[in-house]
């Protein structure tokens, strides 16, 4: 993945970069600040330090709390002061004082663990009056803006996607609905349906399987019926088509398992567990349910982003490839493209999203394995710019959507076994 620079112009409050064309584009964006009264806020300004030593591992998103020298109750502004860690993203924040300490998110976007030492100087706090005032752009304005850059991003007249009046946009004035329909059209290329199988990402990432010194594991070939050996053949073929996997050779070998689904269908699965035992761990942070849920609320629309076959656009290492080899009564087999089952490949898979959407992940998007979900507090029009930039981050990585389970702007959605909506966030009823 190639980096590029990105400005941001607060003058014209623009975000300019070059897209995967090389195309320069330019998004508006909302800014937000607070009035206060200034010289009441000079006289009560107090520095901002850290409570204890704070440790953040990497990729992540930590809440720290910071120690202020105001009285509980106080609402003021967190204003993060320069600091020579480039790759961490401290929020400035809207607090309240509540025991001497305000609670702000850090962001530490670098590849290495970063620790934080106690009592460090990190942000000024400007307590607010009781009159504080959003600031924000005019809707109307904004979202003619984003109208302007959507209609100069490819003036070509875009041709409708497939099956258009099947996807799922939530409801919303006929302006808006254009803009996010317009938009999904400029990137066709990663949200419509194709045949077969999806290409693979343009990442340099391969999924790795270390077993270290272990000797390889062989296991017997599981006697199956005679319809389900058809369905094994089936699959084979299909994957053997779509190049997910190829004839295998060496000395690792798993059964194939035919397991039923409560539905009736049934589902060709691989047995792994004897090579997850010697595998050693990924311990990769996986994101949390609860702090997944926590970012979500308040927000006005939601974006749901399914990947196509999300690990299978990804590639086994070549060195590793013979110890995914599976047996069937037509010979070993053994995957090109990353297979359902083996310990690490969620924690491979968390990696290269939290890569592909670093800085956006926990601002505007979050990213659950290969369900990508884009939320705004704001207009429509600012929730299409933040889909714009998600979308433009994926189609350089290569990465391709399933359009079918994939729903835009919409103010209520479901995820990780909730009902989100501008109202609240609530557990699905059938769970309940």
């Amino acid at each position: 993945m190639v980096e590029r620079q990105v400005k941001m112009d607060f003058g014209s409050r623009e975000l300019k970069y070059l897209d995967v064309a090389g195309r320069k584009v330019i998004l508006p964006f909302t800014c937000h600040g607070v009035s206060t009264q200034q010289q009441a806020g000079q006289e009560r300004r107090a520095v901002v330090r850290l409570a204890k030593t704070v440790k953040l591992a990497t990729n992540t998103r930590s809440v720290v709390q910071m120690k202020v020298d105001a009285e509980d109750g106080t609402t003021g502004v967190f204003l993060p002061k320069p600091t020579s860690k480039r790759h961490l993203l401290i929020a400035p924040t809207v607090d309240t004082v509540k025991d001497g300490m305000v609670s702000v998110a850090v962001l530490n976007v670098e590849g290495r663990r970063e620790k934080l030492p106690a009592r460090e100087a990190l942000a000024t706090w400007i307590p607010t009056d009781a009159d504080m005032e959003i600031l924000s752009l005019n809707g109307d304005l904004e979202r003619d803006r984003v109208a302007k850059w959507v209609a100069a991003l490819k003036k070509n007249d875009a041709r409708p996607l497939q099956d258009e009046d099947k996807v799922d946009i939530g409801d919303m004035e006929a302006a808006d609905k254009d803009l996010a329909i317009a938009l999904l059209r400029q990137y066709a290329g990663i949200v419509e349906k194709k045949p077969g199988c999806p290409p693979l990402a343009k990442v340099n990432v391969e999924h790795h399987i270390n077993t270290g010194n272990t000797a390889p594991i062989m296991q017997r070939r599981r006697r199956h019926a005679v319809s389900e050996n058809l369905l094994i053949d089936k699959e084979v073929d299909d994957m053997l088509s779509n190049q997910v996997i190829e004839p295998g050779e060496g000395a690792w070998g798993f059964p194939v398992v035919i397991v039923r689904k409560k539905a009736g269908s049934v589902r060709f699965c691989i047995d792994y567990r004897s090579l997850n035992a010697v595998t050693v761990k990924d311990v990769y942070p996986l994101p949390r349910v609860d702090e997944t849920l926590e970012a979500l609320h308040g927000s006005q629309r939601f974006t749901s982003l399914d990947l196509h076959s999300g690990y299978w656009q990804l590639g086994v290492a070549k060195e590793d490839r013979a110890k995914t080899a599976f047996t069937t009564r037509r010979g070993l087999f053994q995957f090109l493209r990353m297979p359902f089952g083996l310990c690490n490949v969620p924690s491979t898979f968390q990696r290269l999203m939290d890569c592909v959407l670093r800085g956006l992940t926990w601002i505007c998007s979050l990213v659950y394995f290969d369900d990508v979900v884009i939320f705004t507090k704001g207009t429509v029009a600012q929730h299409v710019v933040e889909l714009a930039v998600v979308l433009e981050r994926l189609a350089e990585a290569g990465l391709s959507l399933k359009a079918s389970k994939c729903s835009f702007a919409t103010t209520k959605m479901g995820y990780l076994g909730h009902d989100l909506t501008p109202d609240g966030i609530q557990p699905t009823d059938r769970l309940i």
